[in-house]
């Protein structure tokens, strides 16, 4: 008998087992008829002016020839929509060009300089790909005519010095050398990071958009302003600087490294649909000007940058920022990269969606499974899916589910030529049966099907490409997403 009540308790027990390990859950996504698009402008990276000036003079063996056989065609290949880069003022204006901030003096600038030999092949891959560029002045130089306090970047205390600095960098860029992808300037990074008030940030600000009049800069760049960090979740510097902005920000933007594995989707479009409110106070648009997880480890590290999951993840909290509303998207960072030639290993950005060269890992454990110099990332696939299928332009829609997204996210795209888009990611540990509706543009005649999915990846830093076989839809599109996946579904035209 008691091996009989222990053979149906085992038998219970592998029954129980069975549904978890093919637990389903079950929603719908829809587009209702009134649903209101937003307009956005691109889905975007961060690319900084290091590699030639930085990597290629180091030992780990980074060549002048790799940013043309490497580099750039993946950036082509991804279909990257817009760059944000930044520069140091001290790279073209080591001393002050004269005592004079209203008038500058053109010999008194280096443009010439290393760094800013490594900044225009940035440019000039922008101007070929007709990409917008926005251009970060990071901080004031140390302990300069700037700005007399210490550190690696610090807060200008000379604002016309400051101000005269970056708009004879973009007379140059814009005037001299003819760079027109150059769309918008961004005066300082993190300035609350920094420790700068906001009333002095809003003064700074006053102060750079007069010197821009006064040179005729303004109709050829935006300003892109505030670039304040997440706060932890506080909107509180963001909330005091845009009333001061008014009339002189084109649009203001934040960053965020708060959102994780935990995270449901609701709170990620919370947070932007709030920064939207507040610089719609003032006739603005938000864009979020950088991203990552929550996994960060200091400055340059996130513990999760190798793993799949992180992937999902990149796109589930850009395609919830875009549903809420923002205007731009831009991920932290396109490549590993020293922020010096001098750095040591621990300085280096490791947040990249590809590594550097092999020999740059040397001293990790996973050193010997590397398989090339430049090896991509698992979340490189799942974010070229954005930057290559959803389009500048392009008008997003929100997608209301029929029950809790938890740890979901969908997306529906109408991109200027016409094609409709639908993206869908499933962070969760169970997959999900989701049925796509949209009442305003019922889905409708053959797609393409795309998969991020762990096992499935290439293992050549190739594109993602359709599943075989053209699929058809009557109206509406069910279909079954494996835990920790996205699906991206493009309908022709």
């Amino acid at each position: 008998m008691k091996t009989r009540i222990h053979r149906h308790i085992l038998f219970a027990f592998l029954c129980l087992c069975a549904q978890l390990l093919h637990a389903q859950r079950t929603l719908e996504y829809k587009v209702g008829k009134e649903t209101r698009p937003n307009r956005i402008r691109c889905v975007g990276a961060e690319l900084d002016a290091h590699f030639h000036a930085n990597h290629v003079p180091r030992s780990e063996g980074s060549k002048v020839e790799d940013w043309a056989n490497v580099i750039v065609p993946r950036i082509k290949d991804m279909q990257v929509q817009s760059l944000r880069v930044m520069v140091l003022p001290q790279w073209y204006e080591p001393r002050n060009d004269n005592d004079d901030p209203v008038v500058a003096d053109n010999g008194g600038f280096c443009f010439d300089a290393p760094q800013m030999q490594s900044l225009y092949p940035i440019l000039d891959l922008a101007q070929e790909m007709g990409i917008p560029v926005t251009i970060v002045p990071w901080g004031a130089t140390p302990e300069s005519f700037m700005s007399s306090r210490k550190g690696w970047i610090v807060l200008p205390e000379n604002h016309e010095e400051y101000a005269e600095n970056i708009s004879a960098l973009l007379c140059h860029l814009i005037k001299d050398r003819k760079y027109d992808c150059i769309d918008e300037v961004t005066p300082g990074n993190e300035p609350d990071g920094w420790g700068m008030p906001s009333s002095e940030y809003v003064s700074l600000c006053k102060t750079l958009h007069a010197r821009l009049e006064k040179d005729r800069l303004l109709k050829h760049v935006r300003l892109n302003l505030v670039d304040n960090t997440d706060r932890g979740g506080s909107f509180d510097y963001l909330e005091e600087c845009v009333p001061g902005l008014k009339g002189i920000a084109d649009v203001v933007n934040s960053h965020t490294y708060i959102f994780g594995y935990d995270t449901p989707s609701e709170k990620i479009m919370q947070w932007e649909e709030q920064n939207c409110r507040i610089a719609a106070r003032a006739g603005l648009r938000h864009c979020v000007g950088e991203f990552g997880s929550n996994q960060t480890m200091g400055a340059s590290r996130q513990k999760d940058i190798d793993q799949y999951r992180r992937g999902v993840l990149m796109v589930r909290t850009a395609i919830s920022l875009l549903a809420a509303g923002a205007y731009n998207i831009s991920y932290w960072q396109l490549f590993d990269q020293y922020y010096s030639r001098h750095d040591n290993y621990a300085q280096m950005q490791q947040l990249g969606m590809w590594k550097s060269v092999k020999a740059d890992y040397a001293t990790e454990t996973y050193h010997d499974s590397i398989s090339c110099d430049y090896e991509v990332r698992p979340q490189f696939y799942a974010y070229s899916l954005l930057t290559r299928f959803v389009r500048p332009g392009a008008r997003v829609y929100r997608m209301t589910a029929d029950g809790d997204m938890g740890l979901t996210n969908a997306l529906c795209v109408r991109n200027r030529d016409k094609s409709w888009v639908y993206v869908v990611a499933n962070q969760e540990n169970i997959d999900l049966c989701v049925t796509l509706r949209n009442e305003r543009h019922p889905l409708r005649g053959h797609y393409e099907q795309y998969v991020y999915q762990e096992g499935l990846l290439p293992n050549d830093g190739s594109q993602l490409k359709p599943l075989n076989g053209v699929r058809e839809a009557a109206g509406s599109l069910s279909v079954d997403i494996p835990a920790n996946t996205v699906m991206l579904f493009r309908f022709r035209r």
